[in-house]
């Protein structure tokens, strides 16, 4: 497979596009730039590299250095970013590593208006990744994590090489006597990845020397069957964040499923909300059905909000969401809800107060209770609700209530997401 067929069989077209190859000075990232080079003989694309030095390895510099040489003799734009000794932390090194990295080929991405991000994922590196997923969790969802099209962050990626074996993409160093960078820490047996790589891929790949091929025809098998679960399951789309803190659906979309059928609904929806896999009693999930409505959320202590006074136009925050009200209508910001009331008055914002009641038009009261079970919210998400006072009586309270109240002269309020 040639990486011109890539962009054929997908029906990419990359001329006039621009290009971003996330690059190591390691065998896999170089022969994709050399590839890529030649391939612009013949299809016209500009072509950029971006690489990230860890500063984890004695060798880091010199990967810089053979990057910088190779790009400069083929006239490819270049940009570096090194990772602050002082920003990488003790522990979970690795993780923070991978999240340091894809930040900054994002930032690079946007700032050079790159139609595509490319790495040099290969055939070797997708077969690593559905075995561990297999030891790990065995959850179809994950076997596909290594796509050949994919995004990452709003960008568009592609791994053009999941085709290519890492004794191929060696053979073409070699070929064309590309200089790259043996990352030494890839050497060791520590990681579950390399104990996989140098003892249990070598015999099945004597087993079977199309293994390779193999895994990628499971990958993109894997990739279709669940796009059609997620067009039969089309309920997965119905379901709305509700309060910053669960998910709810209308109990009518998931009224066609079996009982088994609709343990696999939450199990999918958990795995992509949340990134948690569960068993059938849905671990530290809690799934209600409440006045026609099922809801999910996690189970978690919750403290009191006791009222605090805010200031208009001055942001605050409710259990981890940031607010503010105002007199102005913003565009720019999502509305919470909105009431009237008198001018220069003093607010103070937190939770309802159980027991309270809310002043209706009529001069009557009615009790809170009354009004969160109409609007079909649980018992459990009803703390989640902000309640803004003035004069030590509830004027708005989320999703269920506005001061009704007629005021000569009054103000119009708006709460926002900020």
């Amino acid at each position: 497979m040639k990486i011109a067929d890539f962009f054929r069989e997908n029906n990419i077209n990359v001329t006039d596009k621009k290009l971003l190859v996330a690059a190591s000075s390691g065998p896999d990232s170089m022969a994709l730039l050399d590839m890529l080079k030649n391939l612009q003989d013949n299809a016209h694309f500009k072509l950029m590299a971006a690489h990230f030095n860890h500063q984890l390895r004695a060798d880091s510099e010199e990967e810089s250095k053979l990057l910088k040489k190779y790009c400069s003799e083929n006239h490819v734009p270049l940009f570096i970013a090194k990772w602050p000794k002082e920003d990488q932390p003790k522990v979970g090194i690795e993780a923070a590593a991978r999240h340091a990295r894809y930040a900054f080929l994002t930032q690079m991405a946007k700032e050079n208006n790159a139609d595509y991000l490319l790495t040099a994922h290969h055939g070797d590196d997708l077969l690593e990744n559905i075995l561990l997923k297999f030891i790990r969790s065995g959850n179809p969802e994950e076997m596909n994590s290594l796509q050949m099209i994919g995004k990452m962050h709003g960008i568009k990626l592609l791994r053009p090489l999941l085709g290519y074996s890492k004794a191929e993409l060696l053979q073409y160093n070699q070929e064309y006597q590309i200089d790259f960078v043996i990352d030494s820490t890839n050497q060791a047996d520590e990681t579950m990845r390399n104990r996989l790589r140098h003892h249990v891929v070598p015999l099945l790949k004597k087993e079977n020397p199309a293994l390779i091929r193999n895994a990628l025809f499971f990958s993109q098998k894997m990739d279709e069957l669940i796009d059609y679960v997620d067009e039969k399951n089309s309920a997965m789309w119905q379901l709305e964040s509700f309060l910053n803190v669960a998910y709810r659906i209308k109990s009518e979309a998931l009224s066609q499923l079996t009982e088994k059928e609709r343990i696999f609904f939450w199990q999918r929806m958990i795995w992509q909300k949340y990134h948690r896999r569960v068993n059938e009693n849905l671990g530290n999930f809690v799934v209600m059905e409440y006045q026609n409505y099922f809801y999910l959320y996690k189970k978690q202590n919750i403290l009191e909000v006791r009222k605090q006074e805010i200031n208009l136009n001055q942001p605050f925050v409710f259990r981890n969401r940031k607010m503010v009200l105002s007199t102005e209508r913003k565009t720019d910001l999502k509305l919470i809800g909105d009431f009237w009331f008198k001018p220069d008055t003093e607010f103070s914002m937190g939770e309802l107060v159980p027991g309270s009641k809310l002043l209706l038009q009529n001069g009557h009261h009615v009790k809170a209770k009354k009004k969160f079970a109409e609007n079909a919210i649980p018992l459990a998400l009803r703390p989640f609700c902000l309640a803004i006072y003035a004069e030590n009586e509830p004027v708005f309270v989320e999703k269920i209530y506005q001061n009704q109240n007629w005021i000569k002269n009054g103000k119009h309020y708006f709460l926002y997401n900020s």
